[in-house]
């Protein structure tokens, strides 16, 4: 095995820069593994059948409200899907969203209730719920593992080391989660430790504590279970070199070697397989902080220990009992499923069952009574899995400190900011105080400050974009009885003039409106060097519009510059390069790129960038570093639930790998270091840009995105019932620190990233200091450096201060324009006052979001002893 080290420094994959990415368990089991959460007892259908290639495969389907999740269980593994109803989804349609099958003949239905059983079982293969860790214990000069296992001292710093990682418990009667050691007769020790994180119980295989024998000096007895587990941790309390293979092991794939210093902090290198993909979180050198090295420790040793799973030593051993697992399904329940119980492939429709059938009317109370059955077992079954501990929904969390800051997980919360607003929004826009909306009834402005409503057109608008810098809202709507599209420009002031009403509004129409946008499906906008542009879609042809100041009269108007003849967009986004504006555009089979300011005719500036077999979604999402340095590294092209990344370095010898494959089609991807946030009709997904893992997700029903404003993402959610709709903002910056990982993927730039908006905005004025209120503290890992500035009682007190513990994602609630907000962007950290050796907790930072500008903090000051 070759192994390559991470040390905070260089992980073997590319540069790592200062800063940490946020603490995520990746590919968590309670937003992956479907079955249980959503199929599980619950009505659902569940079919059987062979592949072209013979291979078998089992089709789970499941209706949820307005959508239909999707489970096929094949050899090559197990695939989500969330599909929206319709009346001409059948199995079919449904086996050609995945093309790694090709069905040779109409599957079986398998009715039969301990086919649950079976399933849950393949599902369970998938990752595991419960760890179990090797540790080891290295005196300095060791190079062996025969003298690294016959270590049989425990030493206070190793001692104090083990308190950390868990609570140390006695085997015997033991009858929590036992990793494979005994807890009846003592054969494997007396003693161990254990803790539990976020659900997951982890049981730590500890050297010291296992079987020692005088007489066998490669203690066999000890090799068997540190040599058998996946993930190891090597102590040591010395600076000493560390090489993997010095422990010989087939299974070992990852080392986290952990050096004690004598000023209590931790060291943190791991080494890693080379055939182990990235994962997270990025480390760093040193820990000072014991609490938060515990959280990084363990949660890096779990995601360690999930990548080893994509490994094609394991990827090949998970396919062969995939394979037999189905091949069992198949013996067991296929072949003595009687032919005539074959389901019609027929529509969805509104009533429970998920898949219409053509049932006797006297057979109704028969089937519904197997039907109940069905789902008693299954009931059943959940609750036997929920009382051994292995459902995966728990986030329990325990740890042996009285200091709790890190045990918490991260949470993704979002906030209503609208409630019940009597008609669907499509689109929708920001600024100052006031909302413009677009609604299937025409376009209405909202005042936040006076919470008043404003009916001011009654076409349908499809896009909104306000431009601040340039006072104006563009526009792309239809008249409500004509289905041309046209471009409008409106001036911000004259919307929000109260003396102005809307009769006198609707009469400037025309005047607003670019008579050359005549049939536009897309626009999307840039601005650069105080520049703003505007691409338009049309029928074939894809128009380029500048911002002209018109002379004086202190305002302008967009004039076309240029105009590119390409296939109907489907898509489309503007993005700068250091040669100039591109637009990526997306067809109905291929992603082209338009050189904008090249000059050249339209077959030398359009180059092909990817061919696709797009059957419903298109998006185009590009790479760039922050808000304030805008150039593209890349862009995230996504067809259906399908998303590959393409380099522009890489040009013009471009390589595509599958970056990630969504559960749902994501109508809006929206890149925010270091996420991808996937926004589909059926909810919404948040996934690492390292590796495409799943951080988080929430499951809504006919979502819109809306816009993006300071690191905070708008979306609405549509009550088909009651009518109404709701507007909630999703915080994307959970975290002030930003993934290294993330730079050696997207980017091949070494200069260093330019900070994110919130930090940035945070500093940029000198802040007043309020009286002290207790906040409460919302749990997140961050790292920056920086100086804090501040007065009180008379003093000023200028503080460098370089660990950032938390930002609030919590709700809403505060004030509108001029007022602070008060909650959602709550700062914690703790700062340190050296000529007083007091401490001071800054508590929250109130500000601005729409203008960035930082209001006041709010500090409480701690006695230290």
């Amino acid at each position: 095995m070759k192994f390559l080290e991470e040390n905070g420094r260089v992980n073997g994959r590319g540069s790592i820069g200062s800063t940490h990415s946020a603490v995520h368990i990746e590919n968590p089991e309670s937003h992956l593994r479907w079955y249980f959460r959503h199929f599980l007892g619950k009505a659902h259908h569940n079919y059987c059948g062979k592949t072209t290639d013979k291979l078998i495969y089992v089709l789970s389907v499941a209706k949820s409200d307005d959508q239909c999740r999707v489970i096929l269980w094949a050899k090559t593994g197990i695939q989500r899907i969330s599909l929206p109803l319709s009346s001409k989804l059948t199995l079919h349609s449904i086996c050609q969203e995945f093309s790694d099958i090709v069905i040779d003949r109409s599957p079986k239905e398998i009715k039969d209730p301990k086919l649950q059983e079976s399933l849950c079982y393949i599902e369970e293969q998938e990752g595991a719920i419960n760890f179990k860790f090797g540790v080891l214990y290295k005196k300095i000069g060791q190079r062996t593992d025969n003298e690294i296992l016959s270590n049989n001292e425990m030493t206070p710093g190793f001692r104090k080391f083990l308190g950390l990682l868990g609570e140390e418990i006695c085997l015997k009667g033991f009858n929590g989660y036992r990793g494979g050691l005994d807890v009846k007769t003592d054969t494997t020790g007396t003693h161990s430790y254990t803790t539990i994180l976020e659900g997951k119980s982890i049981m730590f295989h500890v050297a010291l504590l296992l079987p020692f024998s005088q007489d066998n000096p490669q203690q066999v007895e000890r090799k068997r279970h540190i040599g058998n587990d996946i993930v190891n941790i090597v102590f040591q309390e010395d600076d000493d070199i560390f090489d993997p293979h010095w422990i010989k092991s087939q299974m070992s794939h990852t080392y986290a070697l952990v050096t004690y210093q004598n000023d209590d902090s931790y060291n943190l290198r791991v080494f890693n397989e080379e055939t182990v993909p990235p994962y997270g979180p990025e480390i760093n050198n040193a820990y000072t902080d014991p609490e938060h090295f515990r959280r990084v420790l363990l949660v890096k040793l779990i995601n360690a220990q999930k990548a080893v799973y994509q490994t094609p030593q394991f990827v090949e051993r998970h396919k062969r009992t995939l394979d037999q697992l189905l091949q069992e399904i198949h013996q067991r329940f296929v072949k003595n499923t009687d032919t005539n119980e074959a389901p019609n492939l027929r529509p969805f429709t509104e009533l429970t069952d998920i898949i219409k059938e053509q049932t006797p009317r006297i057979g109704r109370k028969k089937k519904n009574r197997k039907e109940a059955i069905f789902q008693e077992c299954g009931q059943d079954l959940k609750f036997k899995k929920i009382v051994e501990g292995l459902a995966p929904h728990s986030r329990t969390c325990t740890s042996p400190h009285t200091q709790r800051k890190y045990a918490q997980c991260t949470t993704w919360q979002h906030d209503r900011i609208i409630s019940d607003f009597p008609n669907k929004i499509v689109c929708a826009d920001f600024w100052d105080t006031y909302v413009l909306l677009g609604t299937d009834h025409g376009m209405s402005l909202i005042d936040s400050e006076t919470q008043s409503i404003s009916e001011i057109y009654d076409f349908l608008a499809k896009q909104i974009i306000v431009v601040e810098d340039k006072s104006i809202a563009i526009v792309r709507a239809e008249k409500v009885k004509h289905r041309t599209g046209y471009m409008y420009i409106f001036d911000l002031a004259a919307l929000t003039m109260k003396s102005q009403s809307a009769k006198n509004l609707k009469r400037k129409i025309k005047q607003e409106r670019i008579e050359k946008s005549k049939g536009c499906t897309l626009i999307d906008h840039f601005v650069m060097d105080n520049k703003l542009f505007l691409a338009v879609a049309k029928h074939k042809c894809i128009q380029l519009y500048e911002w002209i100041k018109i002379p004086g009269q202190g305002q302008g108007w967009f004039t076309c510059k240029d105009d590119f003849n390409v296939s109907e967009a489907q898509c489309m986004q503007i993005l700068a390069r250091p040669s100039g504006l591109k637009i990526c555009v997306g067809t109905a089979d291929e992603f082209l790129i338009i050189d904008a300011e090249s000059g050249d005719s339209d077959e030398q500036c359009v180059e092909v960038l990817q061919k696709h077999k797009a059957n419903t979604s298109l998006c185009i999402t590009p790479i760039v570093k922050s808000e304030f340095n805008r150039w593209a590294s890349g862009v995230l092209l996504t067809y259906n639930n399908i998303s590959v990344l393409e380099h522009f370095t890489l040009h013009p010898n471009n390589v595509f790998t599958a970056l990630i494959k969504w559960h749902g089609k994501p109508l809006h991807i929206r890149y925010s270091l270091p996420y991808f946030i996937g926004i589909g009709q059926q909810g919404i997904e948040i996934r690492l840009a390292s590796n495409g893992n799943v951080v988080h997700s929430f499951d809504l029903h006919d979502v819109t995105y809306l816009s993006y404003h300071n690191q905070l993402i708008y979306f609405s959610v549509f009550n088909v019932n009651s009518n109404v709709c709701d507007v909630s903002r999703l915080p994307v910056a959970i975290n002030l620190g930003s993934s290294s990982t993330l730079a050696s993927v997207v980017s091949n730039d070494s200069e260093e990233r330019t900070p994110v908006a919130r930090r940035a905005s945070i500093y940029k004025t000198s802040p007043n200091i309020r009286r002290s209120f207790n906040g409460e503290y919302l749990k997140c890992d961050g790292y920056m450096t920086n100086k804090l500035s501040f007065s009180t009682q008379n003093l000023t007190y200028t503080t460098e201060f370089d660990d950032i513990m938390a930002v609030g994602a919590a709700g809403g609630g505060g004030g509108r324009g001029g007022e602070a907000y008060r909650s959602g962007y709550d700062l914690h950290c703790d700062v340190f006052d050296s000529p007083n050796a007091s401490l001071y907790r800054v508590i929250s930072i109130e500000f601005n979001p729409r203008y960035g500008e930082t209001t006041a903090f709010r500090v409480n000051r701690v006695d230290t002893d």
